[in-house]
């Protein structure tokens, strides 16, 4: 049974932020049940927000693709994923944004987005 493992990098840069997810699980080879070291841990998908353009574009890194950019709403600022990696959550805090807008990330689809306040500019999943 594999188990998921999201890593989550910010970076705040004038295009939007930048979060990566990852999994880990037994190794391929080897003893049965053997787990993969952490160091083993790669990244699968980066998740970058485009502020200006009101979409979240998923990054395959291991081979640096764009894949097609998903509508999340007003000005992005922020995304995080959820610690089991199925759910990426977009901070939409530009102009009439404030909402938060789900992405399934088996799909790279976006949810009905949730209304969340004045301004909203970060976010923070607890594991």
């Amino acid at each position: 049974m594999r188990t998921p493992i999201t890593l989550a990098l910010g970076a705040a840069a004038a295009a939007g932020a930048l979060v990566w997810a990852g999994l880990s699980g037994p190794a391929a080879a080897g003893a049965a049940g053997a787990a993969s070291p952490a160091w083993a841990v790669q990244p699968v998908t980066a998740y970058v927000a485009s502020h200006g353009a009101g979409t979240v574009t998923p990054i395959r890194a291991a081979t640096s693709t764009a894949l097609k950019a998903i509508k999340v709403g007003n000005g992005p600022v922020a995304i995080a994923i959820t610690p089991g990696g199925q759910t990426a959550y977009a901070v939409n805090g530009g102009g009439s944004g404030d909402t938060v807008t789900p992405i399934r990330t088996a799909t790279n689809t976006a949810g009905k987005p949730i209304k969340v306040g004045k301004g909203p500019f970060a976010i923070a999943i607890t594991p």
